[in-house]
Order: structure tokens, then C-alpha cells, then sequence
């Protein structure tokens, strides 16, 4: 191997790792302040300069997509694990909770899906990557009886934005509360007549 081909290699690793640093930073920044965090906070916590950032990304919109598709990424992985499960059911609660966690946990997250998704045509594939994940999941749990007719995958986003608005206006008060609405929304959407505990800050069924 010659000494060209081994510092461009390093050179390689020194980048990804570089870019590893700035999402995770952005991601922190996004969850702890919003979209308005800068980019120079974001190079500070990511221990980088500004111009390294904006090497990777021409603007500030093109690092908050990136962050955004990263968390759909995840979001697609849960959603996999969920359609893995036995009872569709219990695929479509699990994520559903965690789908809330990541909203309530990332505020940057948040704003980005509900202000981007329509627009950026990279978020809009991702979606819909997840919602024919979701799709399946909802029409195996009403074909297994679990889950009413009249609903769609369609209707999730909205139960889930409204779970995590209703943990978001609890604040630190009782961070679980959004767990008794999600519950109340589950309950509303079996068919068996089935009940949860709703007790504020009690795991789901």
C-alpha cells in the first residue's frame, strides 16, 4: 500500500469521524435549544470549526435535514423492531411510545419533521419509508382483531404529535402525563374492549 493511498484513507476516517461529531453536536444543540441553536455552538460542542461544518453542509437548513433524516433513520429502525412483533398490537403501542419519547426528548426534532417534512423532498422519502412500515403494522392489528376498522395508519402522527403536546405542556411537573393520554388513545382504538391503567406515569400495557 503506498503512502499516498494510506493518507487518503486517513483522510477519509478524519472526515467521517468529523461528521460523526458534528451531527451528534447538532442533535444535542437542536434538542437542548431549538432550531435557532447557531452554528457556532454546534462547532464548539463538536469541537470543530465553523468552516468544517459548513464544508459538509452548504447551509445551516441543509445540517438541521441531515439531523432530521438521522432521526427518521432511527425512528425506521423501531418501526422495523415493531413489525417484528408477535401481535401486531403490541408492535403498534411500542412504537407509538417511542415515537413520543423521541419528540418529547428532542425538541429540534419536533420542529423540523412538522416544518420540513412537507418540503424537503429527502424527508418526504423518508416518511414515507415509515409510514408503509406503519401501514402494515396497523392493517396486520385490525386483521388480528386488536385493532377498529375505521381508523388508518394515517391518523398516528396526529395521535402521537397530540401524546407528546400534552407531555410537553406538563413540563417537569410530571414528565410521565403523556403516558395516561397515549393510553386513553389506545384504549379508544381496540376493538376488544380491553383497558389500561390510567395512572399517571405507569407503563403502558
Amino acid at each position: 500500500m503506498t503512502e499516498g493511498v494510506t493518507a487518503e484513507r486517513a483522510l477519509r476516517a478524519d472526515a467521517q469521524r468529523n461528521l460523526e461529531l458534528i451531527l451528534v453536536a447538532a442533535t444535542a444543540e437542536f434538542a437542548e435549544h431549538g432550531l435557532e441553536a447557531c452554528v457556532a455552538d454546534i462547532a464548539q460542542r463538536a469541537g470543530v470549526g465553523q468552516a468544517t461544518i459548513f464544508r459538509r453542509f452548504q447551509t445551516k437548513e441543509d445540517l438541521i435535514v441531515a439531523v432530521a433524516e438521522r432521526k427518521l433513520n432511527q425512528m425506521y429502525g423501531t418501526a422495523q423492531e415493531a413489525a417484528g412483533r408477535k401481535r401486531a398490537w403490541d408492535g403498534l403501542r411500542d412504537l407509538m411510545q417511542s415515537a413520543v419519547q423521541m419528540h418529547l426528548a428532542d425538541r429540534g426534532l419536533s420542529e423540523a419533521i412538522h416544518e420540513r417534512l412537507v418540503a424537503d423532498p429527502r424527508l418526504v422519502a423518508k416518511k414515507a419509508e415509515l409510514m408503509t412500515i406503519f401501514s402494515a403494522i396497523v392493517e396486520r392489528a385490525k386483521a388480528e382483531g386488536d385493532l377498529r376498522h375505521d381508523v388508518s395508519a394515517k391518523d398516528f402522527p396526529m395521535m402521537i404529535a397530540a401524546a407528546a403536546q400534552a407531555g410537553s405542556m406538563a413540563g417537569d411537573g410530571d414528565p410521565d402525563l403523556w403516558r395516561r393520554y397515549l393510553q386513553i388513545m389506545l384504549d379508544g382504538l381496540r376493538t376488544d374492549g380491553e383497558r389500561g391503567r390510567l395512572k399517571a406515569g405507569s407503563k403502558l400495557r
